[in-house]
């Protein structure tokens, strides 16, 4: 079976499954914009990257080099992420018909931002040229098919990942961020829009009641102007914080070893939420989450086993799971061995290469 893989960015555990599948025997070839750095990786491995750039939703250059490619005899096109190598796989295949059948398949990790009535959904997600969308988690599985995706076309696989990938590096010491060894600190890792509900986590962690010092660290853009209030305000000198110290930080590309010093990762999303790599991050870690059950994050977290889950938008339920996880010492060393294992067997990067042969064998 050929597969022809069409990307804009690829990270790491999308690499890891494209390689996998050929070691798997299946015949790989990718197109993919070479400014990625992840590009010359494929160099030594048996996948044929060609490069793509996308100028647009529509770039007849690259119609051209997908239509050639499907010529050639590709069993399936398979698009990852955003919608360019989507709309453009499928104005390729237009007009090719029967004499050179191509399965064509999708990939969807958030919800959100689709509609029947919207001309460019009908184009891509929603088309029905599309034989398969892959969903990042049942939550967007179910999104989906309340929009009207046939059962039978929407199939959940997760993005696997490999917990060496984080435990390699050690975590970042709490020192360089003027953090005691002893306090107690929660973070969250997101771009940080409306829907992630920091604003909430604040409000929690600002009940917490200890003894110890409570640090909350915030790593990723803030894109929230109520949130970005609320940070202006707490970073005044003559702000009374409640005990609770806020680091603020921005971007960081040392994000996943920030992750594994904390004592649990949070992330209360409001509404929305497809599968949250960050969390998937600290948990490799052995750090233990507190989520709220929206999306595909009570997929990703049992409650009572690799955390807590909580209702989404209700700060006393938030605020009473992060100090279970602060007081019950036992508990949270419990969460945090049942997080790690959970990355290690149901969330490792070999069931998504299994479960993506299975799909693969599936298409007619």
């Amino acid at each position: 079976m050929r597969i022809l893989f069409i990307a804009e960015q690829l990270d790491r555990p999308e690499s890891r499954v494209i390689a996998g599948l050929t070691e798997a025997g299946l015949d790989v070839d990718l197109l993919l914009d070479p400014a990625d750095p992840r590009f010359l990786g494929f160099a030594e491995t048996e996948v044929r990257a060609q490069p793509l750039v996308l100028r647009g939703r529509y770039d007849r250059s690259a119609i051209r080099a997908i239509r050639e490619r499907a010529k050639a005899g590709v069993d399936v096109i398979h698009c990852l992420r955003n919608n360019r190598p989507l709309a453009n796989a499928r104005a390729a295949l237009i007009g090719l018909g029967k004499t050179h059948p191509v399965n064509l398949v999708a990939y969807r990790g958030t919800m959100g931002n689709l509609s029947r009535f919207d001309p460019a959904s009908r184009a891509t997600y929603l088309s029905r040229r599309v034989d398969r969308l892959v969903c990042v988690s049942e939550g967007v599985r179910q999104y989906l098919l309340g929009m009207g995706v046939p059962d039978d076309k929407a199939v959940t696989i997760h993005k696997g990942h490999i917990p060496a990938w984080y435990c390699d590096e050690p975590p970042l010491p709490r020192a360089e961020l003027g953090i005691p060894a002893d306090a107690f600190v929660v973070g969250l890792v997101a771009n940080m829009r409306p829907l992630k509900g920091t604003d909430l986590l604040i409000e929690a962690v600002d009940q917490l009641k200890t003894a110890r010092r409570v640090d909350l660290v915030l790593v990723g853009d803030v894109r929230d102007d109520k949130l970005r209030r609320i940070l202006d305000v707490r970073s005044q000198p003559e702000t009374d914080a409640g005990g609770v110290f806020i680091h603020e930080l921005g971007f960081r590309s040392d994000a996943t070893r920030i992750a594994g010093m904390l004592d649990l990762i949070a992330m209360p999303s409001r509404r929305r939420e497809g599968l949250p790599r960050s969390v998937i991050e600290a948990m490799a870690q052995g750090v233990p989450a507190v989520v709220s059950d929206v999306g595909g994050l009570p997929e990703l977290v049992r409650d009572g086993v690799d955390g807590l889950v909580v209702p989404a938008n209700e700060v006393a339920g938030l605020a009473a799971a992060i100090q279970r996880l602060h007081d019950d010492n036992s508990f949270r060393a419990q969460c945090a061995a049942s997080a790690g294992s959970r990355i290690a067997t149901d969330f490792h990067v070999s069931r998504t290469i299994e479960k993506t042969l299975a799909m693969y064998r599936g298409l007619s």
